[in-house]
């Protein structure tokens, strides 16, 4: 999967009127620009790519350089393509995207809750509510793929959100029995 950064993850830096940012990973690193753009509303911020100078919200890495999208040559959707929405292989790519929004990181299939414990600067109920979505999303992966089921892109959202009525079960009911979650919506 291509690693992105998230202007964002910058709102700090912005709210104090920063024009740029020195970010590292690994061993290296790179100076970001940013951009503030004049709305009906407000401003909203930008990063400016180092290759093509374009606006952008996301900057992609590629060959030790963060950059847009365009300039990326890597397809930032290369996860997803080809994959029948709805199925296994779907759901599992929206799991790991969903894992690393919310600071799980990464994980073995089948995703099993017991393996991930609560770090100390979490709140417990946040880290279970989202163990819960992932633990449902691996339900929904698992009848993927023993029954065939193609899920409604709907019902992966309402599970994505926190919202199918089925995350109210407990952590090992979710992961023990198979629900209807499209019922749940």
């Amino acid at each position: 999967m291509v690693q992105f950064i998230q202007i964002q993850l910058f709102k700090e830096k912005l709210d104090k009127g920063a024009e740029s940012a020195i970010i590292q990973w690994e061993d290296k690193r790179q100076r970001i620009r940013f951009a503030k753009v004049a709305l009906s509303y407000g401003n909203r911020s930008y990063f400016i790519c180092p290759c093509c100078g374009s606006n952008c919200l996301k900057l992609y890495l590629h060959k030790d350089l963060f950059r847009c999208r365009n300039c990326c040559p890597e397809n930032s959707y290369k996860g997803i393509q080809n994959t029948t929405q709805g199925g296994d292989a779907f759901i599992a790519y929206k799991m790991e995207r969903f894992a690393e929004k919310v600071g799980i990181g990464a994980f073995e299939y089948p995703f099993d809750y017991l393996q991930h414990s609560c770090p100390k600067q979490k709140h417990r109920s946040k880290w279970d509510r989202n163990l819960s979505i992932l633990q449902a999303m691996e339900n929904m992966r698992s009848q993927s793929i023993f029954f065939k089921k193609i899920w409604n892109i709907k019902t992966i959202r309402s599970v994505e959100s926190g919202k199918n009525k089925y995350l109210k079960c407990s952590l090992f009911q979710i992961k023990r029995y198979f629900y209807p979650f499209d019922n749940g919506v």
